[in-house]
């Protein structure tokens, strides 16, 4: 059986894995994942530029030579964005798929369908400095202004520990609230979640935008990654130990809909050796 790792910077990535285990298709893929989230004192965002982020990545990458993948799905827009630096100097021997593609197709596609539409990129500091998507959206032709960003620095980090708690519907309605003094449109908003986190407090975000902006849709990249084929298995690595409350909680969210993911959260571990970070790690002045 095929062997496909998603990769993601966090557990945002394992509502992309969770489909898999909802398909009624023939099982192909063996799935591991791998949270790539270097050290509990820091993320990639932490990284003092973008040359240490890719160092970083590499070593993810090369720890995962020893699973003989058929391809790595990056679930992560920080780390796709990451990847498609990296990838000028090196490659892996196995391919490797980011979420960018996936998630501009799905924005233009609403701006397309909608003309007087506007678009909210929601991500990190890293996706949303680098500019990725806005300028993608501009060479599919989209006018430059219907398209707006907003970093949301943490939050990630915050929902993955539990997407029920109310600091985050907080943090949004704050985000919501610098969104309605930011944009002045009256037409219908798209929210792009360019951040895998994201959908988890989808309806928070609902709530909290629908208070400014009366006419709102979502886009969630993560609906938009669809291989072919189910999985037959779940594994899940990290070099980091699940706190209790993320590991009740985000167990707790898979029970139902995916129970292999739910199982092997209860059951993880930290893996120190998972991957062997660059012997200098040089991060942004505080």
């Amino acid at each position: 059986m095929k062997k496909l790792i998603l990769c993601d910077s966090g557990l945002g990535g394992l509502d992309i894995a969770a489909p898999f285990f909802r398909k009624k298709e023939t099982a192909e893929w063996e799935m591991i994942y791998i949270n790539g989230w270097p050290d509990p004192k820091f993320g990639y965002n932490d990284l003092a530029d973008s040359a240490m982020q890719e160092d970083v990545f590499q070593a993810v990458l090369e720890s995962m030579e020893r699973f003989s993948p058929a391809l790595c799905m990056i679930a992560c827009n920080t780390l796709s964005i990451v990847w498609q630096r990296l990838s000028s100097r090196y490659q892996p021997s196995f391919p490797v798929m980011g979420i960018i593609d996936e998630a501009v197709k799905g924005m233009t596609a609403a701006a397309q369908a909608e003309p007087v539409s506007h678009l909210l990129i929601l991500g990190t500091a890293t996706t949303v400095s680098s500019a990725v998507y806005s300028n993608a959206l501009r060479a599919n032709g989209i006018a430059d202004d219907r398209i707006h960003s907003l970093a949301c620095p943490g939050l990630a980090k915050l929902i993955e520990k539990d997407p029920a708690a109310p600091e985050v519907r907080q943090w949004i309605r704050g985000y919501a609230e610098t969104a309605a003094k930011m944009l002045k449109c009256t037409d219908k908003l798209h929210l792009c979640f360019c951040c895998t986190h994201y959908g988890y407090a989808e309806t928070c975000w609902k709530q909290e935008f629908g208070r400014y902006f009366p006419s709102l849709g979502v886009i969630n990249p993560n609906r938009l990654l669809n291989l072919p084929g189910s999985a037959a298995s779940f594994a899940y690595h990290s070099r980091l130990e699940l706190e209790d409350r993320q590991r009740e909680a985000m167990s707790g969210w898979f029970a139902a809909s995916a129970a292999p993911i739910s199982e092997a959260l209860r059951r993880a571990h930290a893996e120190s050796g998972l991957f062997t970070l660059p012997s200098e790690i040089r991060l942004k002045k505080q």
